[in-house]
This record gives structure tokens, C-alpha cells and sequence, in this order.
């Protein structure tokens, strides 16, 4: 009878391949976990990259609405294109409103041109 504690390779279970089989089962778990990092680095990679766009796009957000940076409104007729910088959201949608009615009246002229 065997000692199970005898520490030898034996109880591994690789007596049919020894040594081989060891060898084997290492380039396997080393080609796996190779495998494994280069997908989860991408995974990482692109959830960091995820995270920068929305830290910059809630960023963005709170600066325009808390520190009341105006939004710049623009309307474009033709060739004809007129700016208004609005502060507040609700204000952006009005003012998006009061451009397009007045240019469809006709009570917006058309800002002068360069003759270059």
C-alpha cells in the first residue's frame, strides 16, 4: 500500500504521461491565462474609456446647468447661419423656438457677409 501523504508525483494523477504530462498541462495553463489577460485588459480598457466619457459628459452637464455656462443655440437657413448663446436648459428650447419662428417670418435678416 501507498502512503497518500508521501508527496510524489504519483498522486498528481499524470502516471501515464509523467513528467510530459506536466510539462503539458504548464504550457496549457500558460497559454490560457495569456489568453485571459490580453482579453481582460481589453475589457478594462475599454471600460476605462467608457468611464472618461461619461465622467466628462455628467462634467460637462454640470457645468453648463450648476455654474450656469450659457448653451450656444444655432439656427441655419440655407446658407445663412445665426448663434445665440442662452443660458438654461428650458431656455435653449425656447430660444430654439423664437429663432425658427422668426426666420420663418422673416424677421430674422440673414447676418452680413464678408466680401473677401
Amino acid at each position: 500500500m501507498r502512503d497518500i501523504g508521501d508527496g510524489s508525483w504519483g498522486d498528481v494523477g499524470f502516471d501515464d504521461l509523467g513528467i510530459f504530462g506536466v510539462i503539458i498541462l504548464a504550457l496549457i495553463a500558460v497559454v490560457v491565462v495569456a489568453f485571459l489577460a490580453l482579453i481582460l485588459l481589453n475589457v478594462v480598457a475599454i471600460a476605462l474609456e467608457l468611464l472618461i466619457v461619461v465622467v466628462l459628459l455628467i462634467a460637462g452637464v454640470i457645468g453648463r446647468v450648476v455654474f450656469r455656462r450659457p448653451w450656444t443655440v444655432f439656427a441655419k437657413s440655407g446658407a445663412d447661419v445665426h448663434s445665440t448663446p442662452v443660458v438654461g436648459w428650458r431656455a435653449s428650447g425656447r430660444a430654439i423656438e423664437d429663432v425658427a419662428g422668426r426666420i420663418a417670418s422673416g424677421q430674422l435678416q440673414p447676418p452680413p457677409r464678408d466680401r473677401g
